[in-house]
């Protein structure tokens, strides 16, 4: 018995699992960034509008882009659409640049950004990889 064969017919094989390693940068930045109080991640919210992207997403995307040295909030849109840990971590949402610039700009992301630079700090002190020194 043989397998099937038939010319001229192609086959075509999804592979639904998008996942990245544990030990990956964008897994680590996901860690880290859930590690961080919620309270502290949302801040004072609208009431009305339309609803934002959550902050500990945008932060996630902000802080893995900025590890690959993308600045730029059109480069940054192009990696959620070509980049596949930066898929991940925006849960697969296009964001456009407009929103990505107008998070990092307004006064909120640059208190979460300090923030999130003491927690960081507060957490390589914990697992002993820097001393206060």
């Amino acid at each position: 018995m043989y397998k099937d064969y038939i010319t001229g017919q192609t086959a075509l094989t999804l592979n639904l699992d998008f996942t990245i390693p544990n030990n990956h940068l964008a897994t680590v930045i996901g860690w880290f960034v859930d590690s961080i109080p919620e309270d502290v991640l949302l801040g004072d919210t609208a009431k009305t509008g339309r609803p934002a992207y959550h902050p500990a997403m945008m932060l996630k995307i902000l802080l893995f882009a900025y590890s690959r040295r993308v600045f730029s909030g059109r480069k940054i849109e192009l990696l959620l659409a070509e980049n596949l840990p930066m898929m991940v971590l925006a849960e697969h949402q296009q964001i456009s640049y407009h929103t990505i610039n107008n998070f990092r700009s307004s006064d909120h992301a640059n208190e979460l950004v300090k923030k999130s630079f003491l927690y960081f700090t507060n957490l390589l002190e914990a697992e002993g990889l820097i001393n206060e020194g």
